[in-house]
């Protein structure tokens, strides 16, 4: 039972992950062609959201389930995040994985 504990908290941590408690700025690094690259991504109480990457606005939607964030794209594409703690994982066609550290 012990054992059991700490991954029912955990899972019901990540169930409890609502669109309110996902916004926020987040941050993260990565080297492209042409070297190191910061990415800034906000998301918005109401599902709105944008990624700021060098001087550049790419606005998107997002939404919520479960332990996933789901980026919705204005080319349609979906791309699927993991939420670990505060922080989402997402990996991004023709970029690579990116880890955002939730920001100041």
């Amino acid at each position: 039972m012990k054992k059991i504990f700490p991954w029912l908290l955990f899972f019901l941590c990540l169930a409890c992950s609502s669109r309110v408690d996902l916004a926020g700025r987040y941050e993260a690094s990565h080297t492209g062609p042409s070297g190191p690259v910061d990415v800034v991504m906000v998301l918005g109480e109401d599902g709105s959201g944008k990624w700021e990457i060098e001087g550049e606005v790419l606005p998107f939607s997002w939404s919520v389930r479960p332990g996933v964030v789901n980026v919705h794209t204005r080319d349609g594409a979906v791309v699927e995040g993991v939420v670990e703690g505060g922080n989402v994982r997402l990996d991004v066609p023709g970029v690579g994985k990116l880890f955002f550290v939730r920001g100041k």
